[in-house]
């Protein structure tokens, strides 16, 4: 069984978007644990209404406490731990699982805005999303103009992630999307659960999975898995009026746990801890202001892409698929 772990702080039009796909694309037998962390909007009695277990506590707690708290209820041999500013695509879990089970795995994750196959994939979906959606505040928005959101971005919903499936479902590689992370129960017991320490909790359970790898040789890096997606709305929280967290507990940045060494030896992209890179530094000086100018003037017509037709959209989207596969190496590790 699938034990599926959301911690939420009000946003109630979020919580309604992500149940929604959560009881719409969901396969198997599963469950749904909410670690409400004082919410003040009604979240909370939404979800125990929709027959979710509902941890309700009196303060705002840190997400890896959260989360932490909610695998330690779970009764399912594996474990999601995900946002609530996320919508699932059709089957998002069976994919996951299938692929962990084949290649036996210990963590796994699925496509999203974060990361896609290819660089150029990834930035050309981000900037698409900077125009349409992450730059208009989604936290207070009501579920149909999250919806809304959805539909200026993908098109057709369904048959946008169809087309992802197609392109992209024998492909996987290194990585993790932080938003939307499966382990196995038996590997979460094994590292004593989440580091509560630290806030960036994706970042570190890489770390914390690749190193074992390398170290014990018991378990496996979280990969990516190609045959699943989700859409996140990206920093819905952070952008969100939320309460302080109220957590006791010592807080380190993942600077301080892991040196730059060893951030640049095991995490899944190196090149991006080469900060004397003159390449780097140009791209951070010029290429990303131009980008964030472009994405600016971009946004100011983004929501004409709502009278576009649904199948105009997608097949945009099919089009840089095709782009994207032919830079891709075959198949995936045995």
């Amino acid at each position: 069984m699938l034990s599926i772990i959301v911690a939420v702080h009000n946003q109630l039009g979020h919580n309604q978007l992500f149940l929604e796909g959560i009881q719409r694309y969901t396969t198997g037998p599963h469950e749904v644990i909410v670690i409400d962390n004082h919410s003040t909007d009604g979240s909370a009695e939404f979800f125990e209404a929709n027959g979710c277990r509902v941890i309700r506590n009196d303060r705002n707690l840190c997400y890896p406490e959260s989360m932490n708290l909610g695998s330690d209820l779970a009764s399912g041999e594996f474990l999601c731990h995900i946002n609530n500013d996320l919508y699932v695509a059709p089957n998002w879990n069976g994919f996951l699982i299938e692929a962990m089970e084949r290649y036996r795995l210990d963590a796994a994750s699925p496509l999203g805005l974060e990361m896609m196959p290819t660089a150029s994939l990834t930035d050309w979906m981000q900037g698409r999303w900077a125009a349409i959606g992450q730059g208009r505040l989604s936290s207070g928005k009501g579920i149909d103009q999250l919806r809304t959101m959805i539909q200026a971005m993908y098109g057709d919903w369904e048959r946008y992630c169809r087309e992802a499936h197609r392109a992209f479902a024998g492909t996987m590689f290194e990585g993790i999307v932080g938003s939307c992370v499966m382990i196995r129960r038996s590997t979460y017991d094994a590292l004593g659960g989440l580091d509560e320490r630290i806030q960036s909790a994706d970042w570190d359970l890489y770390y914390t999975l690749r190193k074992r790898e390398q170290v014990v040789g018991d378990m496996k890096r979280c990969m990516v898995v190609g045959a699943s997606f989700v859409h996140h709305f990206i920093r819905a929280t952070m952008k969100s009026k939320r309460e302080p967290f109220a957590c006791t507990h010592e807080r380190l940045t993942i600077d301080r746990k892991w040196t730059q060494a060893e951030q640049t030896e095991l995490w899944c992209k190196p090149e991006e801890f080469a900060s004397s890179s003159a390449g780097l530094r140009f791209a951070r000086r010029v290429v990303k202001p131009v980008k964030k100018l472009v994405q600016e003037l971009d946004r100011a017509t983004a929501w004409r892409r709502l009278w576009i037709s649904p199948d105009r959209v997608v097949d945009q989207y099919r089009r840089q698929f095709e782009q994207a596969a032919i830079q891709l190496p075959g198949g995936v590790p045995s």
